[in-house]
Order: C-alpha cells, then structure tokens, then sequence
C-alpha cells in the first residue's frame, strides 16, 4: 500500500499537486486496506474527538448527576482518591528516571503501530516523520498519561486528528503559531476570555481561565483558540508533569445567554483536552443562576471518566464561587475577574499576546501566507487603514530618520540602506504584506526593498515641494 502511495504522491509532486491533493490519495489508498482488514468495532475509533454526538439528556442536570455517581461507583478505591487529591492541589507525580523515559519512548511507537485508526497520524508522519516523533512531544503525552503507553498513544493520534480537523491537512506538521489563525480565531483570542494564567495553585499547576460570555465567535474559533493555547503552553516540563487546573466563570452581563446557542461548543470545548500534549488535573465550574445548569451537565456529560471524577461544581456569586476555590488551593485574588466576572487585564493580556507572536515569528518558519496582519506588519496599499496601521508608521520614522544619509548616499549604498529598514522592521517580527482577497500574502525581499526605496522617493518630493 505505502508504494502505492509514494508512486501517487510524485505523480502529485510532478503536476504541482496540493497538501489537500496528497491527503485524497493517501486517504482513498487507507480506506481499501482498513476496508480489508479485520479490525474490532469496538476498536476502530479511537481518533474520534469532535465527530462524537450529543446524546439524549445530556444537559439534564439529572441525568448528569446520575452518569457521573455510576462512572464514580467504578473508580477503584486508589483512583478516587488520587481524583480527589487532584482537585484539592495535591499532584501525584511519576518518579521519571531515563531508564523509564527510554523503556516508554519505545513502548509508544509499538502502541501506536498497533492502533488501527489513524489516518491523520499516518499521514503526518510520511510528511515529516522527525515532526511526528518528536521527543519532546511524544514525552509530554506520556506524562499525560502518567506513562500508561496505551494511553499515550491514543492521545497522539488524537492530536492529529484533531489539528487535522480544525486546520486542515497544510498545517498537519507545523507548529500552530497566531499566523495560523483566521480573523474571528484571533478576536476569539484577543478576548482574554480563554488563555493560561502566568498563575499557579499550591500544587505548582498553571491556570486555565475561561471565562463564559454570551457566544460572541463561531464555535470552530473557539476550539482553534484553545488548541493553540494547549500547544503553546506545554513545553514547560513541570507544566507537562503537574498539568493544568481549568476554572470556568460565567459573567452576570452575559447570565440569561441559555444553551440553545452554546451547546455544541460546550459539548466539543472539553474534549481538546483528550488530544492535548498537556492533561487538566481539575475542572471547576463557577455559576450564579440556574440558568447555567443545563450547559454545566453537557460540560459533565462530555468529560472523559478521568475527568469527571476531577470536575466540581461551585454555585453562587462570582466572589463566593472564586472564595470556594480557596479551598482547592487556588488564590482568589489570583484570578483577573471583578465580581461580575469581567476580565480586568484584558490590555496586559493583549501586550503578552503580541509579544508571543513577535518570537513566534523569529523562531518558526515564516507563512506565506497570514490570516491577520501584525502590528509590526507593513501593509503595502493605498489609503488611510494601510497608512494608519503601526507597522507602516514604524517604517515612514525609520526612512524619516535616515533621509539625509539615503540622499548622500551612491546607488549601491542606496540599496543596502533600503535594505536595512526592511530589516529592521524584520527584527521586531515584522513582516512585509500584499492583500489579495481575504487573505495576506508575504511578498518577497525585493518588493520590500522597492517599497522602501519609494518611502525616500516619495519623502524627498515632500521635502521639495514644501515651504521654502
């Protein structure tokens, strides 16, 4: 089958053929072998994470309840009460060795080898094998799964699935950076009301802050945010052994929104966490009216059993729900929310989400294209939304600044001068873009250069023209 798929794939390489080209292949040629081979039903999907339904009663508070106590009564007397731990800040860490780390990387890839649905996963590793293995990222779904290799590598391959899901195939094997994001995925994150908290309970895990509002991004936005979130946030070793603790609150503003809106995002938002390369060691659900109820039994109903046992449910105002967490080791005051649950550093939180971009861009490989332009950007185009934005201001200080040195300067020294504001503007992340529908599209050295040779052109007529 996979030489099939290699003489496909160069005819594809031959006629200019697209990832989504590649991906149709790859996946007609797998559905003749998994159509062909003897796998067991109760086997066969465990990369699902999103194609999941709602089941009846889902958002019955009842029905909830009652699922939860019956998954309860089947947690072992250890797993209850490492649950309960969990929830009240204590971790239970694996004692990793290297002997432990190596036995299990290997483990791993026999587990995954032996999964039968794992088309996304497949796919990627032809791509780009090292991506796929990475050390790092195979290590931390380990430690998600406190070394259970099984485990593991079912939530590897749910990774992918899932990044196939929400991105497409293009950016199967890249690492998902803001230039990734569509426009309602970065207002979604802008919002500030979903991102880890630079704050750590007593059990030294980092916050997760999601602060419900009226459902103002598509559900697909949401879900992106949080998945980049989730893959920006675990290379910290003591964040992948420790987890994370999510705290879930409901602004009064926004209280009589009901469930008819959110259901499918409140079904799906949970369920990122089954294919995260970083695992939520604990779950509280902060309401103040009944109204909430409903979403609050979907969200239940939608955790894995793991999860379940580490989910509790806080009812009251805003500043009772955050004093009740105290409890579970988390400081109240720790939490940027006033007590209508509205975000009170949303500007911070802009400035550190700019600033993550910036390195993102210096330390990823550049797209060619981007879905929203920085602010460190040169947007090349007439009219006052090009000339305002502050990349081209930046650029017009910098040519302004070294107007009289370009003037002195030969032809050769012109370019490199030219040359060096394109750089300067590159220093700090910023890239040089042209508009060509919705999307924006890096345009290559030269065009900047000439872009920024025009700058002085265009300055020096100013000059001339002017008061004499």
């Amino acid at each position: 089958m996979w030489d099939t798929y290699f003489l496909n794939q160069e005819d594809a390489s031959d006629s200019d053929s697209t990832a989504e080209d590649m991906w149709d292949i790859y996946f007609l040629n797998q559905e003749d072998v998994i159509n062909d081979a003897e796998i067991a039903p109760d086997n066969n999907k465990s990369a699902e994470v999103f194609s999941k339904l709602i089941p009846p009663n889902a958002s019955d508070p009842k029905s909830a309840d009652s699922l939860i106590a019956s998954q309860m009564a089947k947690l072992s007397v250890a797993d209850r009460e490492k649950a309960y731990m969990d929830v009240h800040g204590i971790p239970d860490l694996v004692a990793e060795t290297p002997e432990l780390i190596q036995k299990s990387l290997l483990e791993l890839q026999h587990e995954i080898d032996m999964l039968p649905d794992k088309k996304a996963y497949s796919f990627a590793a032809r791509v780009d094998a090292k991506y796929v293995q990475d050390r790092d990222f195979c290590l931390a779904c380990l430690r998600c799964e406190k070394f259970d290799c099984q485990k593991a590598a079912i939530r590897i391959i749910r990774h992918f699935q899932m990044k196939l899901d929400l991105f497409g195939v293009d950016k199967l094997v890249m690492r998902i950076t803001q230039d990734d994001l569509e426009t309602d995925d970065m207002d979604a994150l802008y919002s500030s009301t979903g991102r880890f908290l630079n704050v750590y309970d007593t059990g030294g895990r980092i916050i997760n802050l999601i602060v419900q509002v009226r459902k103002m991004f598509k559900t697909d936005a949401i879900l992106r945010r949080g998945f980049y979130n989730l893959v920006t946030a675990y290379h910290d070793v003591e964040i992948q052994r420790r987890g994370f603790v999510s705290v879930v609150l409901h602004s009064l503003d926004e209280i009589k929104n009901t469930s008819a809106d959110n259901a499918e995002l409140v079904w799906k938002m949970p369920k990122l966490n089954e294919g995260s390369p970083m695992y939520m060691s604990a779950l509280h659900l902060c309401y103040s009216e009944e109204t909430w109820e409903g979403l609050h039994a979907l969200v239940k109903t939608s955790l894995s059993q793991k999860n379940q046992a580490r989910c509790r449910v806080h009812h009251g105002t805003v500043l009772e729900c955050l004093e009740r967490l105290r409890g579970n080791g988390i400081d109240p005051s720790s939490i940027p929310v006033n007590d209508r649950g509205e975000i009170t550093d949303h500007f911070e939180d802009s400035q550190r989400l700019e600033k993550q971009r910036c390195l993102e861009r210096l330390k990823y490989p550049i797209r060619s294209t981007i879905g929203v332009p920085f602010c460190e950007d040169v947007l090349l185009g007439k009219g006052t939304p090009f000339q305002i934005h502050t990349g081209n201001r930046k650029l017009r200080k910098i040519v302004v600044d070294r107007h009289k040195e370009y003037e002195k300067a030969k032809k050769g020294r012109k370019k490199v001068i030219a040359q060096e504001c394109v750089d300067a503007i590159r220093s700090n992340g910023g890239l040089f873009l042209k508009q060509d529908g919705n999307k924006w599209f890096v345009v290559d050295i030269e065009v900047a250069i000439k872009k920024v040779g025009a700058l002085f052109r265009s300055l020096r007529l100013r000059k001339a023209d002017g008061p004499k």
